[in-house]
């Protein structure tokens, strides 16, 4: 039986996506990942805008503990050791050092698979029209610290 129009309308989700290519999934750095790092590859993915063209923010992801308590964190230390994680494997790269006496200046961070925009002047490091690609380096094996 054929769904009509009617039937189909509504059926699809609205809104964004998380951007996560196979290539990604299919190497050793992504499948060497703990459960707290790759939630927060998610938590920092769901931030990211698209356009037809790519991405918008990448560079301006952020991840202090006030907002990732609100996405079901318990813990600041396993959040930062989950930070170390995906900048020790390549996943992310951090694009501003925060201030920790100004909650106005958070660390900030990129997807390393996106090229870095320029985020409105924001960032410690420069926009960059290609990925760093820096996941695709094999490293040694994460040793939590």
């Amino acid at each position: 039986m054929a769904i009509t129009r009617d039937k189909a309308k509504g059926r699809r989700e609205s809104g964004t996506f998380i951007p996560l290519p196979t290539s990604v999934l299919n190497h050793q750095n992504f499948t060497r990942l703990s459960g707290n790092a790759l939630k927060l590859l998610m938590d920092l993915l769901s931030q990211l805008r698209l356009t037809k063209g790519g991405t918008v923010n990448n560079g301006d992801l952020c991840a202090t503990w006030s907002m990732m308590k609100k996405r079901g964190w318990k813990s600041s230390a396993t959040l930062q050791n989950a930070k170390n994680e995906l900048i020790h494997y390549g996943f992310i790269v951090l694009t501003r050092q925060g201030q920790r006496l100004r909650k106005d200046k958070p660390c900030l961070y990129a997807i390393t698979w996106w090229a870095i925009n320029d985020c409105k002047g924001k960032l410690d490091v420069k926009s960059a029209l290609t990925p760093l690609g820096s996941w695709k380096h094999e490293v040694p094996i994460y040793a939590k610290q």
